[in-house]
């Protein structure tokens, strides 16, 4: 019984972390399984993981372009230029991602997204992911 509790209490400041930077800062989460269909309907946004060159490097999202957290607009704009384009910012758990996200929003971008959960999340869902560079 404790353990439930454990995970429940997890579970619930899961989606309130995501919940508060969407109501209070406007940054829209996106789930992974949105993402997935996304993707499979060839419509796919350009996709930012904020992660450590080392957590890029082990897995991630095929076509993500890696840009460590923190970074600056000039960096990010190098990756998706057209701040009209969809992007989907991602980390490994979802705390590293709003914040880029929120700062994309902030410097025009009108179609940014936080990855719900993040990678773990895009894992435990099925997300296709590779290796390497």
């Amino acid at each position: 019984m404790r353990g439930l509790r454990f995970v429940l209490f997890l579970l619930f400041i899961l989606v309130a972390w995501d919940l508060g930077w969407w109501y209070v800062a406007g940054v829209p989460p996106m789930a992974p399984w949105s993402l997935k269909a996304v993707r499979e309907q060839g419509a796919g946004p350009v996709i930012i993981d904020v992660r450590s060159p080392a957590e890029y490097a082990y897995f991630h999202i095929p076509g993500a372009v890696n840009v460590p957290y923190p970074a600056t607009l000039a960096e990010l704009a190098m990756v998706s230029p057209d701040p009209l384009k969809p992007v989907v910012v991602v980390c490994m758990t979802g705390h590293r991602s709003p914040p880029v996200a929120r700062q994309l929003m902030q410097g025009g971008y009108t179609d940014v997204h936080n990855l719900t959960w993040g990678m773990l999340a895009w894992k435990l869902f099925g997300g296709e992911s590779v290796s390497g560079q």
